[in-house]
């Protein structure tokens, strides 16, 4: 024990001093090791969004090695003993619940379970590595004082796996209000050995079978408990993934109440030494990384327009792709900041396709629409700046008939003050029967309603052209095409618009042919990157389509390009 009566440390001899300043420092050590929960901070802005959502069914996507099991067990050992760390104090209010039961399913006891999951919550046990200049890891998340007797051996029963905690009032941490149980299972265990008990919260580390899915459902159903579901997608097509996108991830892609998903990555994570991963995604596929690091799901990795993005990414122009990049020490300029990790050049740009920016009237405007019996009419509008860059700055979509769809049009566009010059139309859909009346297509109906359009031209080409935009120009450091984050639609189906099964025609030569979803908005893009619009173009003819809203009436008919 420091002796309490010394203050005046100068009094002290080199060897008294020495060993108080010893025994200081192990008591620091100490105290954070058995309280290292209050010291636990988010490692990114998205590991905080994942803290902060209050979603009843929380999926994370992560890469490997990105701290989402960590983010997980954390929502779980907060819940269950009430302290909540410094940096997170602002969510006790609206998470904490008192005693709670809790669960958590990994992917295997032996392996799992006693040699990863449990070292992350005895407190004197470190996880992680020492680095030079500073630690890489933590302590055991679970306070000392927050186990029963502060003792693991009385809290933790290894034949029912289960933990027992000391849960207390977050605004009063010496005041104990119960009792709280996580318990632990494998997804390798039988879904009927689930099928007992109510969760205030079931985390479940990686993939379960669906079975046990829909256990935990019902094992969170009659407390209004939450699921918490980390995992990395598989690339093993043994192992199934396709009810995880129906349950969890297009229910939180499509905003369905209490349904949320985020990706974290492995680059965000400080704890791992970023040089080595750079290293090791040097030799992986753009798939593979994006699977691997950025969480992102293996059914998307056939992507047609992989480029897109809608986090900041870095592009070696030397390499021609997407790389990972680290600041570059010797940089005198903004333009040398970043150095590539697999070639080393300073060419390096970051880009983000999806950006926010004012719409101008300045700039002519080009509506492509897509017309559908039996689904929403669906539409977008895209700028073109003098360089002739595309700003994609608005998507909708009426369930109306055509009258509804061009009232509803004409709003946004006097919303946005846009110019619009050229309008063109899906001519796959233009010229099929409407569902109203007999022998008239849905190009007339459009017509008569006052939304005159032209045929787009269906060709691949757009497709390919797209993708040149997509990429970083090297005169501009910056792709030429652009999405506004109000154009939410156009960002799921970029995102998600993949190339079937690769098939062998007569000939045995390759085929690919894009699957029959999520392909609206991306083939709008394409009629638009066929029409190859220019701001010159453009400008020069806006009476070609006069604005809707000032003249009153049906637009001009297109007069043939020079």
């Amino acid at each position: 024990m420091i002796d309490e009566a010394v203050t005046d440390f100068s009094s002290l001899s080199d060897e008294q001093f020495t060993a108080q300043l010893a025994e200081l420092v192990e008591l620091a050590q100490r105290e954070r090791q058995e309280n290292q929960l209050l010291h636990y901070t988010p490692v990114s802005e998205t590991a905080l969004k994942i803290h902060e959502s209050k979603a009843r069914v929380l999926g994370i996507g992560g890469g490997n090695g990105s701290g989402k099991s960590e983010l997980a067990i954390m929502e779980v050992v907060m819940a269950a003993t009430g302290v909540f760390p410094e940096s997170l104090k602002h969510l006790a209010a609206q998470k904490f619940r008192g005693p709670v039961n809790c669960r958590i399913i990994v992917q295997s006891l032996t392996t799992t379970l006693y040699n990863i999951i449990l070292p992350k919550l005895q407190h004197w046990k470190w996880s992680g590595i020492d680095a030079p200049g500073g630690e890489r890891g933590h302590w055991g998340w679970i306070p000392k004082w927050s186990l029963i007797g502060s003792s693991w051996e009385r809290s933790w029963h290894d034949k029912l796996r289960t933990l027992r905690c000391v849960c207390r009032d977050p605004d009063d941490i010496n005041r104990v209000v119960g009792e709280s149980t996580i318990q632990f299972m494998s997804h390798d265990q039988e879904s009927s050995d689930a099928a007992s008990g109510d969760f205030h919260i079931i985390m479940l580390d990686e993939i379960p079978k669906l079975a046990m899915w829909r256990e935990t459902e019902a094992r969170t159903m009659r407390v209004a408990g939450r699921i918490i579901l980390s995992m990395t997608w598989s690339d093993d097509p043994a192992i199934p993934v396709d009810w995880i996108f129906d349950e969890v991830y297009d229910k939180a892609a499509d905003k369905v109440d209490g349904f949320e998903w985020h990706n974290i990555y492995t680059t965000d994570n400080p704890n791992l030494d970023q040089r080595a991963v750079a290293a090791q995604a040097s030799a992986w596929s753009i798939e593979t990384r994006n699977v691997r690091l950025f969480g992102q799901p293996i059914r998307f990795s056939n992507r047609i327009h992989p480029t897109f993005t809608d986090q900041t990414q870095h592009w070696c122009f030397t390499c021609g792709k997407t790389t990972f990049a680290r600041e570059n020490l010797e940089a005198v300029t903004s333009m040398d900041r970043w150095r590539c990790d697999g070639c080393g050049s300073i060419q390096v740009a970051e880009f983000n396709h999806v950006k926010e920016f004012s719409a101008t009237d300045k700039w002519p405007c080009v509506f492509v629409i897509d017309p559908h019996p039996r689904k929403p009419h669906m539409y977008l509008w895209t700028l073109v700046d003098p360089s002739d860059d595309l700003w994609v700055v608005a998507d909708g979509a009426c369930a109306g008939d055509p009258v509804e769809t061009r009232k509803d049009t004409l709003a946004i566009e006097r919303t946005l003050g846009l110019n619009v010059c050229h309008r063109i139309m899906d001519p796959n859909m233009a010229l099929s029967s409407s569902s109203s009346r007999r022998g008239v297509n849905w190009r007339d109906e459009f017509d008569d309603a006052g939304l005159r359009c032209q045929l787009a031209d269906d060709s691949h080409v757009g497709r390919e052209r797209l993708n040149q935009y997509l990429k970083p120009d090297p005169g501009r450091w910056q792709p030429r095409i652009h999405v506004h984050p109000r154009c939410a639609s156009t960002i799921h189906q970029l995102k998600r618009y993949v190339w079937q099964d690769r098939k062998l025609d007569s000939d045995r030569a390759v085929i690919q042919v894009p699957k029959d979803k999520d392909d609206d908005y991306p083939t709008m893009l394409k009629y638009l990157m066929n029409e190859a619009p220019t701001f010159r173009f453009l400008s020069g003819s806006g009476t070609v389509f006069s604005r809707l809203h000032q003249a009153g009436r049906p637009a001009n008919e297109a007069r043939p390009r020079p």
